[in-house]
C-alpha cells in the first residue's frame, strides 16, 4: 500500500523500467515526462497515447513494463483498454489517474487490477513516490482512494460501500458502449472502435437504454455523467 515499496533489485545492474504514458492533454503527457525523467532515472519513457484505442495498439508493440493512464479520454473506457493490455501483457503494472476519486472510477480500477490510483491534485511529488513505489512492486493509492477501501486479511482491495444503481445491471459490452455514446461517438464509430458490426452495437445500445429507462442521446450523457463515467 502506499508508502511501502518492495525491492525489484536483482543484485546485478537493474534494467530500466519501460513506461507507456497515456494521456489526451499533450501539456500533461510532457509534463509528466519531464519530470519522470529527472526524478526516475531507473524509468525510461518509451512512448505516449491520447487515448485509449492508441494505449492498446502502443502496448502491444512497445511492450512496457508500467502503463499510466489518465481516466477520463475519448474513445475507449480506459479500463476496458486497460484490461486488453494486461490480457496481452499479463506481467505489466497499471497505474490511473484521474481529477476525482469517485466510487465508480475507484471500482472499476480495482476489478481490472490497478496497481495505483492517482489523484491529479495530489502533490506532484507524491505522485512520483507513487510511480516508484508501484515500480518497486508494491501498491500505491491516493489518500483520499484510501479512505473509501477495505483492505482483507489476504491483501484485497474493496470498496466499502460499492456502487449500487441502475449501471449494475449492464454488462461489461454494455457499459463500455455505454461511455463511448455518451461521449459522442456514432454507432458506426464505436463498431469500428470496437471491431464488431453495426448491428451487434445497435443491439446492445438498445439494451442498455432499456435497462436504464433511458429513450434518447441526452439523457444518456447525462446519466452517464451523474455516474461518473464521463467528465461533464
Amino acid at each position: 500500500m502506499a508508502g511501502k515499496g518492495l525491492s525489484s533489485s536483482t543484485g546485478g545492474k537493474m534494467e530500466k523500467q519501460r513506461v507507456l504514458l497515456v494521456d489526451d492533454h499533450r501539456l500533461m503527457l510532457d509534463l509528466l515526462a519531464s519530470r519522470l525523467e529527472r526524478d526516475l532515472p531507473d524509468l525510461e519513457i518509451v512512448g505516449s497515447a491520447g487515448d485509449g484505442n492508441e494505449a492498446v495498439i502502443q502496448a502491444a508493440d512497445l511492450r512496457p513494463d508500467l502503463v499510466i493512464m489518465d481516466i477520463d479520454m475519448p474513445g475507449m473506457s480506459c479500463f476496458d483498454a486497460a484490461s486488453d493490455i494486461l490480457h496481452r501483457l499479463p506481467s505489466c503494472l497499471i497505474m490511473f489517474l484521474s481529477a476525482h476519486s469517485h466510487d465508480e472510477y475507484i471500482d472499476q480500477a480495482l476489478r481490472v487490477g490497478a496497481r495505483g490510483y492517482i489523484v491529479k491534485n495530489d502533490d506532484v511529488n507524491a505522485i512520483v513516490d507513487a510511480i516508484r513505489t508501484v515500480v518497486a512492486g508494491d501498491l500505491y493509492y491516493s489518500q483520499s482512494v484510501l479512505a473509501r477501501v477495505t483492505v482483507s486479511n489476504d491483501g484485497r482491495i474493496s470498496l466499502d460501500s460499492p456502487p449500487s444503481t441502475r449501471l449494475q445491471s449492464l454488462t461489461e459490452r454494455e457499459r463500455q458502449i455505454l461511455i463511448m455514446l455518451a461521449k459522442g461517438e456514432s454507432v458506426k464509430r464505436v463498431a469500428r472502435a470496437l471491431n464488431i458490426t453495426y448491428k451487434t452495437v445497435d443491439k446492445h445500445k438498445v439494451s442498455l437504454m432499456k435497462k436504464l429507462d433511458i429513450h434518447d442521446r441526452v439523457e444518456l450523457c447525462r446519466f452517464a455523467v451523474r455516474e461518473h463515467l464521463i467528465e461533464a
